[in-house]
């Protein structure tokens, strides 16, 4: 049936390419040619995932095949259009393809394995037992500042106006190098020891921690994709969380989060660990600007705690901009500790955690 279908849409589309009934004669209704466009090559790319099952078997292969398949026919298609209608060449039919391809194909592959990996979630007692340590050993959370949360909603919508292009190049090179799931949704402790799903874009392989069970990531990871890696550099894997701050789950600044499962191991060795979460958990931490990515659970608290006690306004637009630019300046230098360089700018000393 997949065979057929992808036959009559592959003569289809060859018939009103080179026929007096091409799509490009609905120049007085732009929207009803783009959505054509969009709804055939889409339709094309889905149904060649399927059709192509019966000699493909590698999930990688067969979908990029499949996108690369409607891309060139979709293509040529134009080309001969052009030249035997002597009609100018579409860049912008030419993008709507390659977009609408990538599409189907993408439907195609998260029918099969989703739109997203949530990864070894915490078990209803495992949360239960994370927020009642919590409670015994963590106070009363800091009530929200009004200030702090419009500036949050500003900035998250001003940041998510500017990456919306991002959005969709991000997506598709995560997919191109391993289709399948482009978010990942890390379950992550929250203010007041409350689990929540924390959104990223997947950066390791499929099943990553298949093996290993949950596990702290840690540089050089060799489960990292390759793209990923950039992701990680640039921070662009963190590009979902701005959904986490417009829900109310985070904050532009604050301690980064954790994982429960593992905040619930940090809990049994140091109960300490819980007033972190006095506050809202952040898109950018005073630990991760100004310490190492692998330092412990207890220097990353002992930094986390000097934010919660020194927290206002203008620290939090110091630590946003001090975060873009440990990201997109002082890491790509090799010749100095990028981090060190922040904590001298800031203004801070290395506290205690022993």
């Amino acid at each position: 049936m997949w065979v057929l279908l992808a036959a009559l849409l592959v003569t289809f589309l060859v018939w009103i390419r080179l026929s007096g009934f091409s799509m490009l004669d609905f120049q007085h209704s732009r929207f009803v040619t783009n959505l054509l466009e969009i709804i055939i090559h889409c339709a094309l790319s889905f149904t060649l995932a399927y059709s192509l099952k019966i000699l493909i078997r590698k999930n990688r292969i067969l979908y990029r095949t499949a996108f690369l398949s409607t891309v060139s026919i979709g293509t040529l298609c134009l080309f001969l259009a052009a030249i035997l209608q002597a009609a100018s060449w579409s860049w912008g039919t030419f993008l709507l393809i390659i977009l609408s391809s990538f599409g189907g194909s993408f439907l195609a592959s998260s029918r099969e394995l989703g739109w997203w990996e949530n990864n070894a979630p915490p078990s209803p007692k495992i949360e239960q037992e994370v927020l009642t340590w919590h409670q015994g050993h963590m106070g009363s959370p800091i009530k929200n500042s009004p200030k702090k949360r419009l500036l949050d909603i500003l900035i998250t919508l001003i940041s998510l106006l500017i990456a919306a292009p991002l959005w969709l190049l991000v997506s598709f090179l995560i997919w191109w190098e391993d289709p399948g799931p482009i978010f990942f949704v890390k379950n992550s402790v929250g203010r007041g020891g409350v689990n929540f799903k924390q959104f990223k874009f997947r950066s390791m392989i499929i099943d990553a921690e298949k093996e290993t069970g949950p596990i702290s990531g840690y540089e050089n990871d060799e489960r990292v994709l390759f793209f990923g890696k950039l992701l990680r550099k640039t921070a662009l894997d963190e590009l979902p969380q701005l959904i986490n701050i417009l829900l109310g789950d985070m904050s532009y600044v604050g301690p980064r989060p954790q994982r429960t499962v593992l905040v619930h191991g940090y809990l049994q060795q140091l109960p300490e660990y819980a007033r972190r979460h006095l506050v809202r958990p952040g898109l950018a931490g005073l630990a991760q600007v100004v310490d190492n990515y692998d330092i412990s659970p207890k220097e990353k608290l002992a930094w986390d705690l000097i934010y919660i006690e020194h927290a206002n306004f203008w620290l939090d637009i110091k630590l946003a901009l001090a975060a873009f630019y440990l990201v997109f300046a002082l890491r790509w230098q090799s010749d100095i500790n990028p981090e060190m360089t922040i904590r001298k700018l800031l203004n801070f000393s290395k506290p205690e955690s022993s």
